[in-house]
């Protein structure tokens, strides 16, 4: 089982452990209202002429949507999609597959490059507003 796999099901478990808990009601409200309204959570980051670019977007089903409509496109190459809210990275089915054939020190570096490279584009095209990304410019 691959570190991210191992990972995902140790977020999922604690999630789920989590959610179990009962929380003071305004607090689960303050919560529900974050996760339901959080503004360009997930960036789909592809590349394009060899460079990372990103699409934000407010939902996973959002997120997926451009992701596949990237597969169609024949200059950009989906990478995957990112997660700021949990900080995580979910790679696009073939490149999870050719991922996974790689050894442990290799995912986490190429793991890292992508998360890095994330969270970079995110601070480049962040506006002065928390959470909400702008088109980059022409010379971005």
């Amino acid at each position: 089982m691959t570190q991210i796999q191992k990972y995902f099901r140790n977020s999922f478990r604690s999630l789920l452990s989590s959610k179990n808990r009962k929380k003071p009601d305004f607090q689960s409200k303050l919560e529900n209202a974050n996760q339901d309204v959080s503004e360009n959570r997930y960036s789909v980051l592809y590349l394009l002429n060899g460079h990372y670019h990103h699409v934000g977007c407010s939902s996973q089903e959002e997120a997926q949507s451009v992701q596949g409509s990237l597969m169609t496109d024949g200059n950009r190459i989906p990478v995957g999609i990112y997660d700021v809210v949990t900080d995580a990275f979910e790679w696009e089915i073939i490149g999870q597959y050719f991922h996974s054939q790689d050894s442990a020190s290799e995912q986490r570096e190429r793991l890292e490059e992508v998360l890095t490279m994330s969270r970079t584009l995110r601070r480049r095209d962040s506006s002065w507003e928390p959470g909400v990304l702008q088109r980059p410019g022409l010379f971005a």
